[in-house]
């Protein structure tokens, strides 16, 4: 009657009892094939392969057999914790799973590749996105207008006369204005680069200018005159030199494609209720 009272056996108890109520939710005694694992020839192989491109060597017979071995304790583990719901109400499984959905649905929307003929369709319904930008040179003067106030502008549009009147008109002169914590000269820089240093209108302004100091010019720093040089306008490419691109889009624009239809296809099985939040 002693061991009756013993903590240890209520808690063997206990454990029995935890066991029996989880042997029996999972079907633990059950003898159909959920619990008959099987690692063929090909698993084996695959185990192999894995290690080798890893190593670069093939594995021992006792590597090849711990790989086994941690396979099996894998699925094992897999099986239990699906037995008992553990991947229900998971957040990072439930995201992990969705992605595997598209993924398969993207892979099968890109078994078969397309014709040159559907590429250059692609490629001509969406031709503004392969133009290639405008480009253009430029040296600039600054003016902190925090410093000089509002004389800042007249200061800018004094050195402008001067810098167009000199002969020749100097390619640059930064030294004429005050100091920046950016470059001074660029060389076929895109409006893109440009708009990140100096800002939209800066940008915009700059590439409506003519060859030679202009200005004044304002970004988010303060007044400039710019001397623009070289430029390169815009233009579309040919097809043949965007194709490997125009491809890569085209496969991406399939997958999003092919998401969407099997989400629509699936949505049509369900009946979908939204309580009210209010």
């Amino acid at each position: 009657m002693k061991a009756l009272r013993d903590p240890l056996f209520h808690f063997l108890v206990l454990g029995a009892a935890l066991f029996l109520v989880y042997a029996l939710a999972t079907g633990f005694f059950s003898s159909d094939d959920v619990h008959r694992i099987e690692i063929g020839e090909p698993e084996i192989e695959f185990l192999a392969g894995g290690f080798e491109r890893r190593w670069a060597r093939p594995p021992t017979p006792e590597e090849l057999r711990g790989l086994v071995d941690f396979r099996v304790r894998e699925e094992i583990l897999y099986r239990e914790a699906l037995a008992v719901g553990l991947d229900r109400d998971d957040v990072v499984v439930r995201r992990r799973m969705v992605q595997k959905m598209e993924l398969l649905t993207q892979d099968l929307a890109t078994l078969a590749d397309p014709t040159d003929g559907e590429l250059r369709s692609f490629f001509d319904e969406q031709r503004e996105d392969y133009r290639v930008p405008s480009r253009l040179s430029f040296s600039h003067v600054y003016f902190n207008t925090d410093r000089r106030g509002a004389a800042a502008e007249e200061d800018a549009r004094r050195l402008l006369a001067e810098l167009r009147a000199a002969t020749p008109p100097p390619r640059r002169a930064p030294e004429r204005g005050d100091s920046l914590m950016v470059e001074f000269d660029y060389v076929l820089a895109t409006p893109h680069e440009v708009r990140q240093l100096f800002g939209n209108r800066f940008a915009e302004e700059l590439f409506e200018l003519q060859t030679g100091w202009q200005g004044p010019l304002v970004s988010g720093y303060g007044i400039h005159l710019a001397n623009v040089g070289e430029r390169v306008e815009g233009r579309i490419p040919d097809y043949e030199e965007v194709r490997e691109r125009v491809l890569s889009d085209y496969d991406r624009v399939r997958r999003e494609r092919a998401n969407e239809a099997l989400y629509e296809g699936l949505a049509g099985k369900y009946e979908v209720v939204i309580e009210s939040q209010r």
